[in-house]
């Protein structure tokens, strides 16, 4: 939130915060740093990250919709770069920053969509092993450094700036992935209608990653594979 505010001195963007009935403090300090273009939603029960999203959605009047997770911090100027990109071209339907750690390091945000191929590699952890080979890790692009603007099929759903039309167009997010896989369903989607998906490097967004998510929570690995499951239905 204070990246968000810094950024957002002057108030020129409307920002949409969703807590999705949170244990800590987060509403408190939501509502203490409230500002007259913050609109909160405080949900008192866990509806799940797309859903939550898409209530943020409905609610925003901006032209432009820059979905951040709530491990990420802004950059200076981040967000303008971003606007100012998908506004240059009507062709361009989503586009994301590049995505680096705490410390400095580039995140691989951008994918391939994903394959039966994919999953095996996953599964048997070639893709770790062989972490910049196209063969072994296609799927999450080993093969590509990140450093220049591209296009790609899909985009880490950590920040994803898309045109508010095209997220009306297509009903928001899929709720039937709760969490994983809406962000590959959403790029394809998009792509299906014809627009492009862009990598943008110029615009950064420090991000700190659920590396760990997955082994403090197991439930999510559940719903992880079920999400894999039904993308491929």
């Amino acid at each position: 939130m204070d990246s968000v505010q810094s950024t957002n001195q002057n108030g020129k963007f409307q920002v949409v915060v969703v807590d999705n009935a949170s244990r800590d403090e987060t509403a408190g300090i939501i509502n203490e740093k409230k500002t007259k273009n913050l609109d909160f939603i405080q949900n008192t029960v866990n509806v799940g990250f797309t859903k939550a999203v898409n209530q943020g959605i409905k609610i925003a009047g901006s032209e432009y919709i820059f979905i951040l997770n709530p491990d990420t911090q802004l950059t200076e100027g981040s967000v303008e770069r971003l606007m100012k990109k998908i506004s240059s071209d009507n062709t361009i339907g989503l586009v994301a920053p590049q995505l680096r750690f705490f410390d400095g390091g580039i995140q691989y945000s951008c994918r391939r969509f994903p394959t039966f191929w994919n999953v095996l590699t996953e599964m048997m952890r070639l893709s770790r092993i062989f972490y910049r080979s196209r063969l072994f890790n296609s799927w999450k692009m080993g093969d590509f450094d990140h450093k220049m603007e591209r296009d790609v099929d899909q985009l880490a759903g950590a920040a994803l700036m898309v045109k508010k039309d095209l997220l009306d167009e297509l009903s928001g997010l899929d709720e039937q992935f709760p969490m994983f896989f809406s962000d590959v369903d959403l790029c394809r989607r998009i792509k299906d209608l014809g627009k492009r998906v862009v990598f943008y490097p110029d615009a950064v967004i420090t991000h700190r990653g659920g590396s760990t998510m997955l082994g403090r929570r197991p439930g999510l690995i559940v719903s992880s594979h079920l999400s894999l499951i039904r993308y491929f239905l």
